[in-house]
């Protein structure tokens, strides 16, 4: 492993690596956050973007997402104008492709000579798909470790998630990217746990997800509790997050997804016919297409039961989601980024797992039992969870506040370990002010 950087002598450049800007509440929301945390801490910091897909700039319209710090005003393609105009130009033979590639290796080896470090930010860049084949974002990321050690430019995962993996190539890929990185943090032990020990990652520490670093989780608004105070026989408001369900490609995967879309929709009934007013959430550009599903089935078998819900769509930020999830007594997701938007507001959550990440935030908060397979979803049993949970309430909002406030302190500890570990010039940082983070609901 090649050295870090000095201490640049300038404003230092600093590359954050993901994909943001493309309609994902917890992509934009974990860029803001470790924006916010870098800039604490070097507050001359110049900050940018890098990702194989980002939302704004490369000579579309400049506009970033509801909330998007101004300090991450530019933002740079890894891919290659060569390569960028061949795909436009619907080039997909051999040798296009073959140039393709190579353009981009040369143009990644020459872009992260640009910075004085690469900060990969607490998104899921080593999660994978268990159908799919490897590549995609874990050979970007390896790419991008080698050209860094190409360029002596120091590297750091702040607090990032994944999984298991059920082939050795994606892990092996993701062990290889490990290793070219000087700092590395994992969001949870699952993640860590899943690099083959080659990779050096064993007794790396494991953080918290980085949107916990908000004041919210250490000083959450008044308004947040005080409309939740008084209870009552059963929640008034629950709030239902819905996903766009891949589990398998083909067939097998579309019959899955129907059941799970078939089931939300038999639970959202279910609670609009008990009194229960819903919020539809579609906390993902894709997550729009499920939901209009789920609604249409609810409405096809009861038309007088859309008075009883509310649809909201990802686009006023982070901010706005928290609002949303505040407002209700319970919520119901199966998105990892609204289960952690409901812990910030310390609402109680039954989880509709989907992914390793759903569960492994649940059993770090000890509440195994309001976790629900995806492609297990019974309308009686979450039914019943729901109900449990706002009659538990009192005891998980305490349990969720202490929680806030333990992973708060952790993820700040890990960003002074960052700017350490970079060789950046650290500054004590004051305490945090609000900073408004992408990707929510309107």
């Amino acid at each position: 492993m090649t050295g870090a950087r000095r201490a640049p002598r300038g404003a230092p450049r600093v590359a954050l690596l993901g994909e943001v800007g493309v309609g994902n509440v917890g992509n934009d929301a974990s860029f803001a956050a470790v924006a916010a945390l870098l800039r604490e801490r070097v507050p001359d910091v110049r900050l940018v973007p890098v990702g194989r897909d980002v939302g704004w700039g490369d000579g579309r319209a400049a506009v970033r997402p509801a909330g998007m710090p101004a300090a991450l005003a530019e933002a740079v393609p890894l891919t290659s104008a060569l390569s960028r105009r061949l795909r436009a130009a619907g080039r997909s033979g051999v040798p296009a492709r073959t140039l393709s590639k190579a353009a981009d290796l040369v143009h990644l080896v020459r872009l992260v000579g640009a910075f004085d470090a690469v900060v990969v930010p607490g998104t899921g860049v080593l999660e994978r798909a268990h159908h799919r084949g490897p590549g995609g974002v874990l050979v970007w990321l390896a790419l991008v470790s080698l050209a860094c050690r190409l360029r002596r430019t120091a590297t750091a995962w702040f607090a990032v998630g994944g999984g298991s993996y059920t082939h050795r190539v994606p892990a092996w890929t993701a062990a290889g990217a490990a290793r070219g990185a000087q700092v590395r943090s994992y969001r949870d032990a699952e993640t860590r746990d899943a690099l083959p020990p080659w990779s050096g990652a064993g007794r790396d520490p494991v953080a918290y997800d980085v949107v916990l670093s908000r004041p919210e989780a250490v000083d959450p608004p008044v308004r947040w509790a005080a409309a939740r105070e008084t209870q009552t026989s059963g929640p008034r408001r629950v709030a239902v997050a819905v996903i766009d369900h891949d589990p398998a490609p083909g067939a097998p995967g579309a019959r899955l997804r129907e059941r799970y879309e078939r089931r939300v929709a038999e639970l959202v009934r279910a609670l609009v016919r008990s009194g229960v007013e819903v919020d539809l959430l579609a906390a993902d550009t894709a997550d729009r297409a499920p939901v209009a599903s789920v609604l249409a089935a609810v409405t096809a078998q009861d038309p007088g039961a859309s008075t009883g819900i509310t649809v909201h769509h990802e686009q006023g930020g982070l901010d706005v989601l928290l609002e949303r999830v505040a407002a209700a007594d319970v919520v119901v997701a199966s998105r990892y980024h609204v289960l952690v938007a409901a812990i910030l507001v310390r609402r109680p959550v039954v989880a509709l797992c989907h992914a390793d990440k759903d569960a492994a935030l649940l059993r770090r908060l000890g509440l195994e039992e309001y976790l629900v397979p995806v492609d297990d979803v019974d309308t009686d049993h979450v039914l019943g969870l729901v109900r449990a949970a706002h009659a538990g309430a009192p005891r998980l909002r305490a349990r969720l506040d202490r929680f806030c406030r333990q992973a708060h302190a952790a993820v700040h500890a890990d960003a002074d370990r960052v700017v350490r570990g970079l060789g950046l010039v650290r500054v004590t940082p004051r305490a945090p002010s609000p900073a408004p983070t992408a990707g929510g609901l309107s």
